[in-house]
């Protein structure tokens, strides 16, 4: 990820309507998990902090982070994040099973193929037995957009890939569901269509905020599919692919 992108991010993550409603839908999922009481969780591939830093403020629990980018680190320490630093989800820098959970968003559709089974195999190793894993990835390579390429994207899933992959490293699927469902339809003319006639090159799609308006309308969607996810309902179809997973309880 450039780090004209990065900076995109670190301005836009507190208001922008797509980071604050996905905020809300993965709180749907882990909010009944975390506050059975977890000590230790990894952000792996943290990006700037904002979501290790609001799952400490929210669940009690000592978050780690690493990211491979040095300048979202340096994001990382100026939000006080400290337990952050440079690293690749591929080799992680801690020991066998020292964490509780870990969550992982955006991050193993960037990886090179073949890399994110490896990736799956690292982070088994870090949890405990027994431990959570939490995975949100964009959804469907018919979606891959302008900004899909602008941050270096490199695979979309589909859940039946994913789960397998998951299976493959002795993960216990516990729950899924894709999110972002509700504006697919815009979504795919926007991508498919609007894009392919006047956006020709990739861009990113979080520079700029939406009007107030829209970008509260967009916002309420997204905080739906939260209230209905949180309900224990699933979509079959959305942009991204959230999965609930357990670390073998015994070695």
């Amino acid at each position: 990820m450039t780090p004209e992108e990065l900076h995109n991010i670190y301005r836009s993550e507190d208001k922008f309507w797509w980071y604050r409603g996905m905020r809300s839908i993965t709180r749907a999922l882990l909010d009944p998990l975390l506050k059975q009481g977890t000590d230790r969780g990894l952000d792996a591939g943290c990006g700037t902090g904002h979501n290790a830093l609001e799952w400490e403020r929210l669940y009690g629990v000592q978050m780690y982070g690493i990211d491979r980018a040095p300048l979202a680190i340096q994001y990382c320490w100026k939000k006080s994040f400290s337990r952050s630093c440079v690293a690749s989800v591929v080799q992680l820098p801690f020991a066998d099973h020292c964490f509780d959970w870990v969550v992982s968003l955006e991050v193993l559709s960037h990886l090179a193929p073949g890399e994110d089974s490896r990736t799956l195999e690292e982070l088994a190793r870090v949890l405990r037995p027994g431990g959570w894993l939490f995975l949100r990835l964009p959804a469907f390579p018919m979606l891959r957009s302008r900004h899909s390429q602008w941050i270096g994207e490199q695979h979309r899933y589909r859940a039946g890939e994913l789960l397998d992959k998951l299976t493959a490293s002795r993960f216990q699927v516990i729950r899924w569901t894709y999110a972002n469902s509700l504006l697919l339809p815009v979504a795919w003319l926007k991508f498919r269509i609007w894009e392919n006639l006047f956006q020709k090159e990739p861009q990113s799609g979080v520079a700029q905020i939406p009007p107030a308006w829209l970008n509260g309308l967009l916002l309420s969607i997204l905080k739906l599919e939260a209230v209905w996810i949180r309900a224990g309902f699933s979509f079959p179809f959305g942009q991204s692919l959230m999965v609930l997973a357990r670390a073998p309880a015994r070695l």
